[in-house]
């Protein structure tokens, strides 16, 4: 997958920004006005990136456990074979 220039500029921005990584930040800025966003695209970028940082990481974790929860099992049937011991239950 490759991405056009302006969008890997703003995704470098934001991940500095999440990052508190401030030199990173300084040369995806300066890249930014290299390839001509503007002062006002790039302060936009920034406080979006801001915002996102602020908002709880509560629903992502909630949602990452989702993705890797494991399955849960269907219900055990009990029969005469089944071996469990319950099956006169």
């Amino acid at each position: 997958m490759s991405l056009d220039k302006r969008t890997l500029i703003v995704t470098q921005i934001s991940a500095a920004v999440a990052c508190n990584a401030l030199a990173a930040l300084r040369l995806a800025v300066s890249e930014a006005a290299n390839e001509g966003l503007t002062p006002t695209e790039i302060k936009e970028i920034i406080a979006t990136a801001r915002d996102i940082q602020q908002q709880p990481i509560s629903h992502v974790a909630h949602l990452t456990d989702q993705f890797f929860r494991e399955p849960k099992k269907t219900a055990h049937k009990h029969d005469a074979n089944c071996g469990c011991g319950n099956h006169h239950a």
